[in-house]
């Protein structure tokens, strides 16, 4: 190693020869120190001097208070001239001395050791101020590479951004701007569509280049170049986690019930955690919806790039892993693979009939659980689209008396066909619960209402005495309660509910799915609106029209 030339500045002999003996003793990472190398000076005036003698000083460990020049002051005086960047400085000073650095000093120096000190402490001070400045420029290094990464990723869509407009070429005042925000502070990325919008706006204004900044227009570009979350394409291991289970019981001799539990509880246990997440929504023809989902996703998309978001890829790459795993078990079972993969199979009849027995349990519970899926997908497709606020209006405008669902948008795509729509029609159906004590609103559901949604079913009660019955038979999909409804256990229709997500699941679960309407008048509003963080509901508004209720149905 290289011997590091060095500068003690103190005024007390003592401190420079103890400092000089901890130096010549004791082995520091980074540092080599020879008697020869080591020069001294007693204050900065003359620290100064031993520096331009041409001693290529690389550390300097210099007292704070002296006289003629103070440490502060010398390190100040050192970074101006320019020399600081050349060498490392360490601060000594007395413990009772009140210490105030400026910003420019700390953070241009090694840090401070304190007096009194041993020779060995201090070496082990020193130590523990250059691991401590080691890994400092460690990190310093690692943040300017992700800092120049982010500057690049800007950069990238400011450009695609100047496309849009038909700006091909850019000038010096784009790249001073750009260097100008990386290099003042640490960008981060939520902060992303505020710096690309600083610097379009900027940089247009600038150069005289009259545009209206489209915020919406940086926030999709960011969002379709930016890097996604991957997730995993087999979140639930069912094929892979099949197969290795499959050569456990091949490579050992388990009896006949160890091995039907060691193929069959994984798979049971994977599909009731699957189950726990979309049991609630109805169950539809994978076949049907499934090919048609990332279309209508993509579509969706072009209307509004915020709309297809973490959850909805977590449902698609599910449901299409649990599809794929029912063909790879119908197929299993459909090529008599329990006899031919499972070698305990060969000894015992009785065991093939029961695996057999198990594997189809297990395949039609992943078939229900795949139509559960696409249950869960399209609820939450048109969830997502009623929420927006782009594609809600283009299906109000574009579909003004249809049921926002994949049919309807498939057909006015022209995706599919009037005649291939009716497959999807016994899917349409729905069970509309009302609740009300007056049989003029509930004649205006059921008279009227009725007759504007064919495939639609309302159920009216003006008592729950009733309703106990119908829910023993029935799954509500929407729940219509008036607002007055009352009876001697609760006095208004929002109590009702309260009282019957305890007392009744599926009413619980319905709710839980934003399919919850109140029909109040604007007084009664006012009282339900303070409730607005207990359920989610929609408002069918007093007096009752027909357009009203239907309009709210669809869209709310």
């Amino acid at each position: 190693m290289i011997t590091t030339p060095v500068l003690i500045v103190d005024d007390s002999p003592m401190i420079i020869k103890i400092i000089k003996k901890a130096l010549l003793t004791n082995n520091i990472d980074s540092y080599k120190f020879h008697a020869d190398s080591i020069y001294t000076s007693v204050d900065g005036m003359e620290a100064f001097g031993r520096i331009g003698e041409g001693h290529n000083i690389k550390l300097i460990i210099s007292d704070i208070n002296m006289p003629n020049l103070n440490g502060d002051e010398f390190v100040e005086i050192l970074k101006d001239t320019g020399k600081l960047e050349e060498l490392q400085v360490v601060f000594i000073t007395a413990s009772s001395t009140k210490l105030v650095l400026s910003s420019a000093v700390k953070e241009n120096t090694l840090g401070v050791i304190y007096k009194p000190f041993r020779f060995d402490g201090f070496i082990q001070k020193l130590q523990k101020l250059t691991n401590e400045k080691s890994l400092k420029d460690e990190e310093l290094e690692k943040l300017k590479k992700i800092q120049t990464e982010k500057k690049i990723f800007i950069e990238k869509i400011c450009l695609l951004y100047l496309e849009n407009l038909n700006i091909d070429w850019v000038t010096d005042a784009f790249d001073a701007l750009l260097n100008e925000t990386f290099n003042n502070s640490q960008v981060h990325e939520e902060d992303y569509p505020e710096v690309t919008y600083f610097i379009l706006s900027t940089y247009l204004f600038e150069e005289s280049i009259e545009h209206t900044i489209d915020s919406k227009k940086i926030s999709c570009i960011l969002k379709t170049h930016s890097t996604k979350v991957k997730f995993s394409k087999n979140r639930f291991a069912l094929i892979n986690g099949f197969n290795s289970q499959l050569d456990e019981v091949n490579s050992t001799q388990l009896e006949p019930k160890k091995v039907i539990v060691t193929l069959i509880s994984p798979l049971l246990d994977k599909i009731s955690i699957a189950m726990t997440k979309v049991k609630k929504y109805p169950k539809l023809d994978a076949k049907l919806y499934a090919p048609n989902f990332e279309y209508t996703i993509e579509e969706f998309t072009k209307l509004d790039c915020n709309f297809n978001d973490d959850n909805l890829v977590k449902l698609m790459l599910e449901q299409k892993e649990i599809s794929e795993f029912t063909q790879f078990l119908y197929n299993f079972l459909n090529k008599n693979e329990v006899s031919k993969s499972i070698n305990a199979v060969a000894k015992s009849e009785v065991l093939r009939v029961e695996l057999t027995k198990r594997f189809n349990k297990v395949l039609n519970n992943t078939f229900a659980l795949s139509r559960h899926y696409c249950g869960a997908i399209e609820f939450y497709i048109y969830k997502r689209a009623k929420e927006s606020k782009e594609i809600y209006p283009y299906l109000k405008t574009n579909m003004p008396k249809s049921l926002p669902s994949s049919s309807r948008f498939l057909l006015h795509k022209g995706k599919v066909t009037a005649k291939q729509a009716q497959a999807y029609l016994p899917y349409e159906k729905q069970k509309v619960l009302v609740l009300s004590n007056s049989l003029q609103t509930l004649g205006v559901f059921k008279d009227g209402v009725d007759g504007m949604f064919c495939k639609w079913s309302f159920a009216c009660f003006t008592k729950v005495s009733l309703l106990e019955a119908w829910l023993n038979n029935n799954t509500p999909d929407k729940i219509i309660v008036d607002f007055s409804f009352k009876s001697s256990v609760f006095d208004s229709g929002f109590q009702f509910i309260k009282l019957a997500t305890n007392k009744y699941p599926i009413i619980k679960d319905a709710i839980s799915m934003d399919q919850l309407y109140f029909i109040a008048n604007n007084e009664a509003y006012i009282k339900l609106n303070k409730h607005k963080n207990t359920y989610n509901f929609s408002l069918i508004p007093e007096p009752l029209t027909l357009n009203g209720i239907s309009q709210t149905l669809l869209y709310n």
